[in-house]
């Protein structure tokens, strides 16, 4: 008799399963007919995009902790993708923390690039205030430096003669969020020197404290850049706050991390400028390390 019952719902049991994997089996073919039925189903629209110009500016603005002549960089908005951005000229910017308040100048050589007057470094813990006076409106900024920890050098992946770069550092930490960055050049090298030859390339590297599906999970294929033995590499670490961090983040959602199945909707970024301003006003700790591709 108990083997009798053991047979029988053994036989329920295998039932179950086998309606159970068949079941899984027409969802998953039904999952793939929605997609296949969906992507037949699209076609070409032509829209008409407002080719208004914006009335704003875009601002590029990063204190760092070196005691030098801090940059600000204006520019116009463009309404095409590889449209080259006109400088805004004759603004009046200042920046400003406690007591102290620092004008910036416009270059005379390069249009839209301001420089401070006297040169200095910004602090950790400090929060710095930015206005920016135009013709018609007044922008303003506020952000603060959060500190720097020591890295670890990139490696060098050799391949046919040929050198590219290996970051070694995460793409997530819950302690640190960071922001790499490679200048590397080699023109100065036999047979580079040649005005019309690429020889230098600048690349980048961000750790984040979020687990992006994009970036962590399924990264997108980024471009490699080769470079021959002899290159001289300036490896630059910045520190990110937690704004500065969100900023970037939307970034690289707006664009590195576009193309895949799990890309977010579009937006605009989280930028830190009043009255419709474009761009991020920064203050990032920053250590540096040069080195020679042997």
């Amino acid at each position: 008799m108990i083997r009798i019952l053991f047979l029988k719902y053994t036989e329920i049991f295998l039932n179950f399963l086998w309606l159970f994997l068949q079941a899984k089996r027409y969802f998953a073919l039904l999952t793939i007919s929605i997609f296949v039925f969906l992507g037949s189903c699209e076609k070409a629209t032509d829209w008409e995009l407002n080719n208004t110009p914006l009335n704003t500016i875009v601002v590029e603005a990063m204190l760092t902790n070196e005691f030098k002549t801090q940059v600000i960089r204006l520019s116009h908005p463009v309404a095409e993708l590889n449209d080259v951005p006109q400088p805004l000229q004759q603004a009046k910017i200042s920046v400003g923390w406690q007591n102290t308040s620092i004008d910036f100048v416009e270059s005379d050589t390069l249009p839209g690039t301001y420089v401070s007057h006297e040169p200095f470094a910004a602090a950790v813990d400090q929060e710095y205030f930015l206005t920016i006076e135009t013709d018609t409106l007044t922008y303003n900024a506020s952000t603060y430096m959060v500190p720097v920890f020591p890295f670890e050098s990139p490696a060098f992946q050799f391949r046919n003669g040929m050198y590219s770069l290996d970051w070694n550092n995460p793409m997530y930490s819950p302690f640190e969020q960071a922001m790499y960055e490679a200048l590397i050049s080699w023109d100065h090298l036999e047979g580079y020197e040649h005005p019309d030859s690429v020889a230098v390339a600048h690349l980048r590297h961000i750790t984040l404290n979020t687990i992006d599906v994009s970036y962590i999970i399924f990264p997108q294929d980024a471009e490699e850049v080769f470079f021959p033995a002899g290159s001289i590499i300036v490896i630059s670490k910045y520190s990110l706050n937690d704004h500065y961090a969100a900023y970037l983040r939307a970034m690289l959602s707006e664009t590195q991390w576009q193309g895949s199945l799990f890309e977010s909707p579009r937006g605009n970024l989280p930028g830190n400028i009043s009255n419709g301003g474009l761009g991020y006003f920064s203050a990032c700790a920053v250590i540096r390390d040069t080195l020679v591709v042997e």
